[in-house]
């Protein structure tokens, strides 16, 4: 037999997860916004990532962003933003 518990919410409520599909659809149809989380950026300079940065932190108003810069066999730089809070 099962019972379920009225009233009772899990620790995702509804609300939590409501709020984390609306940030999934906002990056989906948000095409404004080159850098998101899980982007990729092949061959990039310094000129780019700091653009990344002002872009992310002050345009979009988030307070931080974890950024990996891989270097690759021919010296060129290849950036993933990985996380924006």
């Amino acid at each position: 037999m099962i019972n379920f518990r009225k009233g009772y919410e899990p620790n995702n409520s509804k609300n939590d997860l409501v709020k984390k599909l609306q940030k999934i659809l906002d990056l989906v149809y948000n095409e404004e916004s080159e850098y998101y989380p899980g982007s990729f950026h092949p061959e990039t300079d310094l000129a780019e990532v700091t653009d990344a940065i002002f872009q992310i932190l002050f345009n979009q108003n988030n307070e931080s962003v974890h950024i990996i810069i891989a270097k690759n066999p021919n010296n060129s730089l290849d950036m993933t933003i990985d996380k924006i809070e």
